[in-house]
């Protein structure tokens, strides 16, 4: 999950005017340098009330039940996907899920529109905020119901999806694969997941272990659910180490971007976070001069 906020100002305005305006839009092009300065700018703007750490896990889930309500107006814009380049991110390691799939803080379901579910047995999608699930069960009915109810997309391609601000669904066909399997959506604290061990082959995690209380526990327990040379597919925000200056700004201006981008800690090593869970990390990319990376891992 990208940085969150109750409210994004003048930028979810243009996008929601262009979204109304245009039913196809021009890709949104953004160059490297302003694309890093906007994704900081984004992460340290004070967008509503500025909150402490989380000091529990309930006060995660009850905040973010709350900010279901707005999650997409910045999250699910274009800016964000199109022009940071998240969606490809995204879609790239969406495509590599297979057999038996657990993605972690589902969301509001952005990740849904790009499974390739023709390698996917099944999809278990959990968050520990009801709202926030709320909003991806909508996604995928509206997923559901523009393939007809067949599991098929619009003219053999898929349908992408996003939530219009009172929760209804919009979409817009696309070339992303979608095809309906078993798919099951329930609440569950990732830091003590209710599964048995051994019982998925991939689990996926977008930009939740930035607001994870404990996210070696959680990536102990991504470890403990996966079967042997089962795969984790991770996109997160991380500490920069590609550039030493911008890993020393994130490292000074972290205490304050945690409350103002509700709870995310954009400064963890990632990679440390993963070797330490016991994963053993095979490939590794970063994006956005380094504030985020990719990792696939596997359980041994």
């Amino acid at each position: 999950r990208v940085s969150r906020f109750t409210a994004c100002g003048p930028l979810c305005a243009e996008d929601a005017a262009h979204r109304s305006t245009n039913t196809d839009p021009e890709p949104i092009r953004v160059s490297r340098r302003n694309a890093v300065a906007s994704f900081t700018g984004l992460t340290l703007a004070a967008c509503g009330t500025a909150l402490p750490s989380y000091a529990a896990t309930s006060d995660i889930a009850s905040a973010y039940d709350t900010y279901s309500k707005t999650y997409d107006l910045l999250d699910g814009s274009r800016f964000v996907g199109q022009g940071l380049g998240l969606d490809g991110t995204r879609l790239q390691i969406l495509q590599l899920a297979s057999g038996d799939v657990l993605e972690l803080g589902v969301g509001t379901g952005l990740n849904l529109p790009g499974y390739d579910f023709a390698r996917i047995s099944s999809l278990t999608a959990v968050d520990i905020s009801e709202g926030m699930l709320g909003k991806a069960k909508a996604r995928m009915e509206a997923l559901e119901l523009l393939s007809g109810g067949n599991g098929i997309g619009l003219d053999g391609e898929s349908v992408d999806v996003r939530l219009s601000e009172d929760g209804a669904g919009t979409a817009s066909t696309s070339k992303k694969n979608f095809t309906k399997k078993n798919i099951t959506f329930s609440v569950a604290d990732a830091e003590n997941l209710p599964f048995s061990d051994d019982s998925f082959d991939t689990v996926v995690d977008t930009f939740s272990l930035c607001v994870m209380n404990d996210p070696v526990r959680a990536l102990s327990e991504v470890q403990r659910v996966l079967k042997k040379d089962g795969v984790a597919l991770l996109v997160e925000h991380t500490v920069s180490n590609d550039n030493a200056l911008l890993s020393a700004y994130q490292n000074v201006t972290s205490p304050a971007v945690t409350k103002m981008s509700k709870g995310c800690v954009w400064n963890q090593d990632v990679l440390a976070l993963v070797k330490q869970a016991g994963l053993v990390v095979t490939t590794q990319t970063p994006s956005l001069a380094g504030l985020i990376v990719t990792v696939v891992a596997r359980k041994e």
